[in-house]
């Protein structure tokens, strides 16, 4: 529609720790939002906590992200035309902002100590009573606060909240009202001259232009204080869109401090934890898109492209959603058996740099193209990427190390003969393919008077120390003749030993 502002979103993070896997669905729905209407996503750093704030944390959040692909259009690394994205580098800004507020009056300073507010907040509570500031700094003449300040005494701008109801049009929640008396008169600037979480966010929402912020619901209760801030310097406020919280099993909160550590809450909750675990970003993502959305059919797993073109806000859920590790497995292993080669080879070598290695030394310097095609061969046997070094063991030349059952399928009284056949046999193919070696090994059960089985198993149990597995033609096929010939024969010494 002509005159529609466009569509901007942000996703702000603070760098106090590794990426939850409630922020990063959260950044799902701001990236679907802002491709869906052609828009742009915003990265934004709230890192004012300097004490828990630190730069190897902003990189890991970044990392993590990448590795999800949610790009984003402006940020501290990308750039843009309403930065700094740092809010520890727009500290300037608030201090114009908040002098703006005093100097209209819509602020104050407040020169009480924290052991002074700490002591009446306790006197509130004994006396039943809210634990708002009292507001007695709030009388003070503008001039004598002004020379307080001059002298270099210490103090916080706090906001003065007007004694009126405030309501909020939210995309998810419809219509909620915050009563008057629910806020106290609230910091703006820390005596440290930092700006507090929702004075910073509503000047930033403001300055960068964001039109809609998609974040969880846990900040419904923020959201007044950023009305009020936004109405005291006239400007319009974005539309907000609360979304529910992830829930442990027992429907508790999924606690990013509490981590593994909740009775209820035994999976991880970090990205990083499930990446080095063999999760696939496609699988997470989409298990987390589903989690408070709903994509208006039973479809349970869906492409980008399909959450892209079902995704709204009107389609997201006010219910918190229970993570469930049995469907994030069951997707994930979704995704691992429907990929090609090459897709495998990029979602293995993407692990991170503190991620084990799946790919063994030895097959990272197979040429692309046997790499791709044994990995396609193997997919099915994958739930996690952290399977791969274990499924691609026999095509490689460190010995087997036989499961019980396959050992027990080399011990059987036909075993020398059926893997000395097999070798013999195997040898003299003239053309070494799958084909060809399902004719040899078909021939082998009428020759030696044995029922099929009991020739597939130990020859399968040979090559690979497994009894289950890929087809076997395919699976020697690629294997090779001379590893084939040799892994029988050394079977079926050993059988002849026993």
């Amino acid at each position: 529609m002509s005159g529609t502002p466009p569509v901007r979103v942000r996703f702000a993070p603070s760098p106090t720790g590794w990426l939850h896997v409630g922020g990063a669905r959260t950044a799902y729905f701001n990236w679907l939002f802002a491709r869906k209407h052609g828009g742009a996503l915003v990265l934004r750093i709230e890192d004012t906590d300097v004490v828990r704030s630190d730069e190897a944390s902003e990189r890991a959040v970044l990392d993590e992200l990448r590795w999800l692909g949610l790009g984003w259009d402006e940020g501290p690394d990308t750039g843009g035309a309403h930065g700094p994205y740092r809010q520890s580098e727009r500290l300037a800004i608030y201090g114009e902002h908040a002098g703006r507020l005093l100097a209209n009056g819509r602020a104050y300073r407040c020169f009480c100590t924290d052991a002074e507010l700490q002591a009446r907040r306790a006197a509130a509570h004994a006396a039943g009573r809210p634990p708002h500031y009292d507001g007695r700094c709030r009388g003070l003449a503008p001039t004598e606060a002004t020379a307080r300040a001059a002298a270099g005494e210490p103090h916080s701008v706090r906001f003065a909240v007007e004694p009126r109801d405030w309501t909020l049009h939210d995309a998810v929640r419809a219509e909620v009202t915050f009563p008057a008396g629910m806020v106290g008169d609230f910091v703006l600037l820390r005596s440290s001259g930092l700006p507090t979480y929702n004075f910073a966010c509503a000047v930033d929402d403001h300055g960068m232009a964001i039109s809609h912020v998609i974040r969880a619901e846990e900040h419904l209760a923020n959201t007044p204080r950023q009305l009020m801030l936004m109405d005291a310097f006239g400007w319009g406020p974005p539309r907000y869109a609360h979304v529910p919280l992830i829930l442990n099993p027992d429907r508790s909160k999924m606690s990013k401090r509490e981590g593994g550590g909740h009775p209820a809450q035994p999976d991880p909750v970090a990205v990083g934890d499930w990446r080095r675990a063999g999760i696939v970003a496609q699988a997470l993502l989409a298990h987390l898109a589903l989690l408070g959305f709903h994509p208006g059919d039973e479809r349970e797993v869906l492409t980008r492209a399909e959450l892209l073109e079902a995704f709204s806000l009107e389609r997201v859920g006010r219910s918190g959603s229970v993570f469930d590790r049995a469907k994030l497995m069951w997707m994930n292993a979704h995704w691992l058996h429907h990929a090609d080669g090459a897709t495998l080879t990029a979602w293995a070598a993407a692990a991170g740099p503190d991620a084990p290695e799946f790919l063994p030394a030895a097959a990272r310097r197979w040429p692309a193209a046997r790499l791709a095609r044994v990995l396609e061969t193997l997919r099915g046997n994958l739930a996690t990427l952290a399977d791969l070094p274990g499924e691609l063991a026999p095509f490689l030349d460190e010995p087997l190390a036989p499961e019980p059952a396959a050992a027990a399928a080399l011990a059987t009284a036909d075993a020398t003969r059926v893997c000395a056949a097999a070798a013999g046999a195997f040898g003299a193919l003239a053309d070494w393919s799958a084909e060809g070696v399902k004719s040899a090994v078909r021939s082998l059960a009428p020759a030696l008077g044995l029922e099929g089985r009991s020739v597939y198993l130990p020859i399968r149990a040979a090559l690979t120390g497994r009894t289950h597995g890929p087809e076997l033609p395919l699976l020697a096929e690629l294997l090779g003749r001379e590893r084939c010939v040799a892994r029988l024969e050394r079977a079926a010494g050993r059988a002849a030993a026993r």
